[in-house]
């Protein structure tokens, strides 16, 4: 009695593993079905049948061990090896994690009895996350809020990050000092040279290159096939233009005001020394906004204020188009001279554009739209391609604060790119910079940081003005001496090779 017993058990645990093995099957057909359904970043290798990843020696069914032994039922050993139980870091973007939720959705499907922790386990293994990233996704759907983890951002080097105009303007005039020199620029005779000062540069080679990158220099092949350091072409154009601007100007016989414009901002940091009132927002800013010239600063132009803090306690946008055009309107315009040439830089702020130029995802009857307001001929029959390049070949750039400089009788002019120190306003901001800073270790900071701000713009002379604006025009006759050596210093190389 008690063989025939034993036999009948065996003969159901064979039924058991057959049932098991069909079971498999099918839902290896489906996640290969739904392999698909993964991205790219996201795609996970999807386990073969379960019964195969074990050697035969190792495998343990229901009811036995590998010794023979009777074991307990309400474990699950047949899926419980196969659970990733190491700490997995990757983060389950949304479409992730409703995968998980589809296995999750199948597999009680096919067995409304299993238990909730042996389905939690089934569907571990099959994706390859650990049960508890399975009970977070559920927890999280349950709750109606399957989202996918925030961007990790991360943190700018400090050798990049404190990088500013004026280290930007002594490694181009250093770069382009080899050609002076009669030699070509390298990156290990750079970094030697700006080890010193006035730069005292800190970072290495990697930091360097990543810079000079930045700045607007690039490795060119040549002729020969050697490379050397060349600034961008559209770079060495936008400067002479604008240099070639400023000399017409001065050389005329009636030369035209130059307004230079220029934001800055004042940490509450800067203000706080040892001595003094102490404040608890730390971290709050000031913007400034002003414009001045050879005369000083332009009178009523003055404008300082806190930028908005979104509910993550970080800034938004400095200055904004709008803020900025309503102070140009208001506080500059009507305060400047007659037929003035206002210089500024290219900041976004600066450069709102009124004709939106069509591309590519614009319809064919707004493109002939756009070339009809602009009286530019076309013929309506060619296709959406043929209109795009007539339009790439007149499109010209216009901007709200060009145009309302027009209408007032001025011209804007803008700074090349990366070329902000040849504003004379970078030399005074940081002389107010400095002067708050001397306020706040004297021990005179009894005034709030936006009265001493006031108080020491006012302060700045017409002296102060006409020393800086000295000092950038020298930096412009050195533009101009430099670009020529380095032309005189290609073609010789060239006409060596």
């Amino acid at each position: 009695m008690c063989d025939k017993v034993i036999m009948i058990k065996e003969e159901d645990v064979d039924v058991q593993i057959k049932e098991e093995e069909i079971e498999v099957e099918q839902e290896t057909t489906f996640f290969s079905e739904m392999e698909g359904m993964y991205s790219q970043q996201e795609k996970r290798s999807l386990s073969p049948p379960f019964h195969k990843n074990i050697p035969e020696s190792k495998r343990q069914w229901p009811g036995k061990n590998n010794s023979g032994q009777q074991t307990s039922s309400t474990a699950s050993p047949t899926f419980g090896h196969l659970v990733n139980n190491t700490r997995n870091t990757q983060q389950l973007t949304t479409q992730t994690k409703q995968v998980v939720m589809n296995v999750h959705d199948f597999f009680r499907s096919q067995n409304q009895l299993v238990s909730e922790s042996d389905l939690e386990i089934k569907v571990a293994a099959a994706t390859g996350i650990s049960v508890r990233s399975v009970q977070r996704v559920k927890r999280q759907a349950k709750e109606g809020r399957l989202l996918s983890p925030p961007l990790v951002r991360t943190r700018q080097s400090p050798v990049l990050g404190s990088i500013d105009d004026f280290v930007e303007g002594c490694l181009r005039k250093e770069i382009l000092s080899f050609y002076e020199r009669g030699e070509i620029p390298t990156l290990d005779a750079l970094l030697e040279i700006v080890k010193e000062p006035p730069v005292h540069f800190q970072g290495g080679r990697t930091s360097l290159h990543k810079i000079i990158k930045n700045i607007g220099f690039q490795y060119t092949r040549i002729t020969g096939g050697r490379q050397i350091l060349i600034e961008e072409k559209d770079i060495v154009t936008s400067r002479c233009n604008f240099l070639n601007v400023l000399d017409d100007n001065r050389n005329s016989s009636s030369p035209r005001s130059e307004v230079y414009i220029d934001e800055t901002f004042v940490c509450q940091k800067e203000f706080e020394g040892t001595i003094g009132p102490k404040f608890k927002k730390k971290k709050m800013k000031y913007v400034i906004v002003h414009a001045g010239g050879e005369k000083g600063f332009v009178s009523g132009g003055l404008h300082v204020f806190k930028p908005q803090i979104n509910n993550r306690g970080h800034y938004k946008d400095m200055v904004t188009p709008q803020c900025f055009q309503i102070w140009f309107k208001d506080q500059l315009l009507p305060n400047i001279p007659n037929n003035s040439l206002i210089i500024m830089d290219s900041a976004h702020w600066h450069s709102n554009i009124v004709n939106k130029v069509p591309n590519t995802n614009m319809k064919k009857n707004s493109i002939i739209q756009w070339l009809q307001e602009n009286n530019i001929a076309h013929d309506k029959t060619v296709s959406k391609s043929e209109l795009l390049h007539i339009v790439n070949s007149y499109k010209e750039k216009l901007y709200d604060i060009d145009l309302l400089a027009k209408n007032c009788g001025h011209e804007v002019v803008r700074l090349p790119p990366h070329h902000n120190h040849l504003n004379p306003m970078v030399l005074i901001w940081h002389q107010v910079k400095s002067e708050i800073k001397k306020k706040s270790q004297d021990g005179q900071a009894l005034q709030t940081l936006e009265e001493i701000i006031k108080d020491i713009v006012t302060s700045i002379t017409e002296k102060d003005w006409r020393i800086c604006m000295h000092h950038s025009r020298k930096m412009g006759e050195e533009y101009k001496n430099k670009d020529k050596a380095v032309n005189c210093m290609l073609e010789k190389f060239l006409h060596q090779l």
